[in-house]
């Protein structure tokens, strides 16, 4: 999933943003309404979480703008505002969840996962490829009805794979999708995840399902022999 986190304040957007990363979010962050508006209009986040703090234009206008412009994202809203009446505020502006600083990390992810589950889906709940699933509500990942214990990147990577079955992957299109705007090196680390996924999923005697496409990429589904 992919989260854009607008906040100005740098110390807590670094401990957040970490806290996310972990959790298996890819995370852009910007500092101001105007770097908020600019990254959601190319249309690759899963959930917004915003400061009705920031430096150039007010939280709340900042989200009536967004509603107006008919973005359905999930908005949780952070705010040092404690008074029943600005939450009020929030939710008829168009927040779908409110959390005041300040805040424990689990209470903030907990309420994350809450709003991804309510939201409308854009595929099916539970994601299939021949006999391979993945539920991403439950985090659970089956072949032939055995479970497979996967890292949250590697969970992210093969959830990208099955909403693109049948597709051709490149690297590039996996490190914007799965890794956050701040990482600035390829490397091998994207073959490294996918050499270790495909271990997981394609184990002795099973039919291979995750395949590299010389020079050009990855692509999961089901090819003849």
């Amino acid at each position: 999933m992919r989260l854009l986190l607008v906040e100005d304040d740098a110390a807590l957007v670094t401990a957040v943003a970490r806290g996310l990363r972990g959790a298996g979010f890819a995370v852009d962050t910007a500092g101001t309404g105007h770097e908020c508006l600019d990254l959601l209009r190319l249309g690759e986040h899963d959930v917004l979480v915003l400061d009705l703090g920031l430096p150039d234009v007010d939280g709340l206008t900042l989200l009536r703008q967004l509603r107006e412009r008919d973005l359905a994202i999930p908005v949780l809203v952070l705010t040092a505002r404690g008074d029943v009446r600005d939450r009020v505020a929030g939710l008829d502006a168009g927040a779908d969840d409110y959390l005041q600083k300040p805040f424990a990390f689990p209470e903030l992810l907990a309420r994350l996962r809450a709003l991804l589950r309510r939201g409308v889906p854009v595929a099916p709940t539970i994601l299939r490829v021949a006999d391979l699933e993945l539920d991403p509500a439950r985090f659970e990942v089956r072949r032939g009805g055995q479970g497979i214990t996967l890292t949250t990147k590697e969970f992210a990577i093969l959830e990208y794979f099955m909403r693109h079955a049948g597709e051709l992957i490149t690297r590039t299109m996996l490190l914007e999708s799965c890794w956050d705007s701040s990482y600035e090196g390829l490397s091998n680390l994207i073959d490294v995840h996918v050499s270790r996924l495909r271990r997981k999923l394609d184990g002795p005697g099973a039919r291979p399902l995750l395949h590299t496409v010389r020079g050009a990429g990855f692509l999961l589904g089901e090819r003849e022999p």
